[in-house]
């Protein structure tokens, strides 16, 4: 009798974060590694993501990646690649892989996921909610849909001749 193999099933992963961008002082979290002008200058950021916008609300991963300079006219524009690693309970050790540009009012896009957000693929709507000073707050919504591994381990014994 030959195994029966059943598709994983799809899940839908539907969230609202907000990520805090800081751009210098004390709490800064990005720095520029390559300074090239007008293109190529490279930014390295971990972005905090949490469960609200405000100064209590729970941090629940961290938006990690590069920037790298892409255009200066008729605006500075940044091409993003970044993880999203969640440090929360539920995701916990989970990542989204996300790309996209900086623009603020735009969306990104999710193309891949691990642990338990394996195969992501989806979209961001990020939305500025305040840019004061040195930070920019803005709302992430989150859909996507994923589809989680049987971690179990599996083996294949093929015959010794075919």
């Amino acid at each position: 009798m030959a195994n029966s193999i059943t598709a994983p099933a799809q899940r839908e992963l539907r969230m609202t974060l907000y990520n805090k961008e800081v751009y210098f002082g004390r709490d800064i979290n990005g720095v520029t590694t390559v300074g090239r002008q007008p293109l190529g200058t490279t930014w390295v950021f971990s972005w905090s993501v949490t469960d609200g916008p405000g100064p209590d609300a729970n941090v629940v991963g961290h938006l990690q990646g590069t920037g790298v300079q892409v255009a200066n006219t008729p605006n500075y524009m940044w091409h993003y690649s970044l993880g999203l690693v969640f440090s929360d309970e539920r995701f916990s050790g989970s990542t989204l892989q996300i790309s996209g540009t900086s623009q603020i009012n735009g969306e990104w896009s999710i193309v891949g996921g691990t642990g338990e957000l394996t195969m992501a693929k989806g979209i961001i709507k990020r939305t500025e909610i305040t840019y004061t000073g040195n930070t920019r707050i803005s709302e992430l919504k989150i859909h996507a849909f994923y589809t989680p591994m049987n971690r179990r381990s599996v083996s294949i014994k093929y015959p010794d001749k075919f």
